[in-house]
């Protein structure tokens, strides 16, 4: 069972938070902004300010359980709160993760926070926690009893997002019967969902042909997406319009693979979801191929998981009025190339919408 400090954590991933700039330009500013976000944050008297949390990641390499666990932090700072918090790190595991729920457990903690995880396997776990009355908050892992709440963003509206704008960027380039490729993730939740609804969309746009798909695991992804697209290059050359990706990161490896052969975003858009940091400071290079991403809040879904913990547990707040749904799906502004990217310092999910920029373009024309 891996059991890790966050410092040591740190050190040791490839892609951790002090290693984002491995990407792009550095994101210190981008990372204080994140902070910032919770300065209104106050200490305040609680029925129980030391609790015991047990936080259980499905893989800590990644960004999105990385960012989450940060969020989760800086909340937790600014309220002034010095809870025991051990954070575990199921390395990709739904065994593993199922096995860290049942110690958390065994432990008799106070509350436990899941993040992306494989739920499905933990069945027995997830009634041990309920046997217990143990208060179980998830983040993106799907709403499974006897959890409050699963916190993320809607899965099936970002897949909605990224392909509709695909169709319609490609439609807006005079390409009528374009080529397209496609990456699959179907080991989460949330990139299953996404490519289910992608799926749907090419089904009413036949003009659109799919010249391949490569379904990926999480181990690998990057030089699996990297040489998958590499190989369509050399195989279908130029026919290629649109690369379809389920998040940033295997984006970032297709568009590695088009610059490396010449190819820039006039000849091959990618698009994708999450809005990590280092994925969109590289769109705003010109010739950068990814033009598109769905922008989701980690760090805020971090903070509101301790935040409703907090309430729930430490002010003893009833769960029903704290959570009044047990699916908290957050906004998750869409993100374009050229128009909308966000400013300087700020983070990605602090953009306005894409869409929602006509709108209150249009309502300034009329009056609120």
């Amino acid at each position: 069972m891996a059991k890790i400090s966050r410092r040591n954590f740190l050190q040791s991933s490839a892609v951790g938070l002090a290693g984002l700039s491995l990407f792009g330009p550095d994101l210190t500013r981008v990372l204080a902004s994140a902070r910032r976000q919770f300065a209104h944050v106050s200490a305040m008297p609680r029925l129980q300010s030391e609790l015991n949390v047990a936080h259980i990641a499905q893989q800590m390499s990644a960004q999105s359980d990385q960012r989450t666990l940060k969020g989760w932090e800086d909340w937790l700072a600014a309220a002034g709160l010095s809870w025991n918090v051990t954070v575990s790190n199921a390395e990709g595991s739904p065994e593993t993760l199922s096995a860290m729920i049942e110690d958390a457990v065994s432990r008799e903690v106070d509350a436990i926070v899941v993040t992306f995880g494989t739920l499905t396997a933990a069945q027995g776990a997830l009634q041990s926690v309920a046997a217990a009355g143990i208060p179980l908050i998830t983040v993106d892992s799907g709403y499974y009893p006897p959890a409050l709440c699963d916190i993320a963003s809607n899965n099936y509206t970002m897949g909605s997002q990224m392909s509709s704008y695909m169709v319609q960027s490609l439609l807006g380039q005079g390409k009528t019967e374009p080529n397209i490729v496609t990456i699959t993730a179907n080991f989460h939740h949330g990139t299953r969902k996404r490519g289910k609804v992608r799926d749907a969309v090419l089904s009413e746009n036949e003009n659109i042909q799919v010249l391949g798909d490569q379904v990926i695991q999480y181990d690998g992804f990057f030089e699996t997406t990297l040489n998958t697209v590499n190989d369509w290059l050399n195989r279908f050359g130029g026919d290629i319009d649109a690369v379809w990706c389920p998040w940033d990161e295997p984006a970032m490896a297709a568009s590695q693979a088009l610059l490396s052969q010449g190819m820039t975003v006039n000849d091959v858009i990618v698009v994708a979801a999450d809005g990590h940091p280092p994925a969109v400071e590289l769109m705003h290079e010109p010739d950068y191929p990814m033009v598109a991403t769905c922008a989701q809040a980690f760090e805020l879904w971090g903070a509101l998981a301790a935040s409703f913990i907090d309430e729930i547990v430490g002010k003893g707040r009833p769960a029903a009025e704290v959570i009044p749904v047990p699916q908290i799906d957050f906004p998750a502004p869409f993100i374009v190339k050229g128009v909308n990217l966000p400013e300087e310092g700020k983070m990605p999910w602090d953009t306005v919408d894409f869409y929602t920029q006509f709108m209150n373009q249009a309502r300034g024309q009329v009056g609120s």
